[in-house]
């Protein structure tokens, strides 16, 4: 196995545990001041905790990749917006679901998302086609999905 792959494997691993870390606390967040809140105060404290990050990182100088051009401003700004809609449907969704079951489902979406811009070559390789063993374990995906939502008593 390549070195890369296998820094990017673990790399993705820690970025889960990270989100599912990350969820828990959005769901107890939202339980004392609700998911919309919740979005909106936790994408303001990570942009404070960004920017301090970043001046610090760059000690005052422009950024040496050159200027922010006016389409990378608008990705950023779109990006922004879906992680508000993303930490509020978490904190909204772990909070009636469960931790297990929310970020299943959470994932399940993830993967619906990557099949398409995969399939659409929107990334940055090839469109990789959609196959048989893929739908498969999309289908096998949405059954843990189903298996691992509470059931009432």
């Amino acid at each position: 196995m390549k070195t890369t792959l296998l820094l990017g494997a673990l790399a993705a691993l820690a970025t889960g545990m990270a989100i599912g870390s990350q969820a828990t606390l959005n769901a107890r967040i939202s339980d004392s001041i609700g998911p919309f809140r919740t979005g909106l105060l936790m994408n303001l404290a990570g942009g404070l905790l960004a920017g301090v990050i970043l001046m610090l990182v760059s000690r005052g100088q422009p950024f040496s990749e050159g200027r922010l051009s006016g389409s990378v401003v608008s990705m950023l700004f779109i990006a922004g917006g879906l992680g508000i809609a993303v930490i509020t449907g978490v904190a909204f969704s772990l909070s009636q679901t469960g931790v297990t079951a929310g970020l299943a489902a959470i994932f399940l979406g993830q993967m619906l998302a990557g099949l398409i811009v995969d399939g659409r070559g929107w990334g940055l390789d090839e469109p990789i086609p959609l196959d048989p063993i893929r739908i498969i374990g999309l289908l096998l995906m949405s059954v843990a999905v189903y298996l691992l939502l509470p059931r009432p008593n």
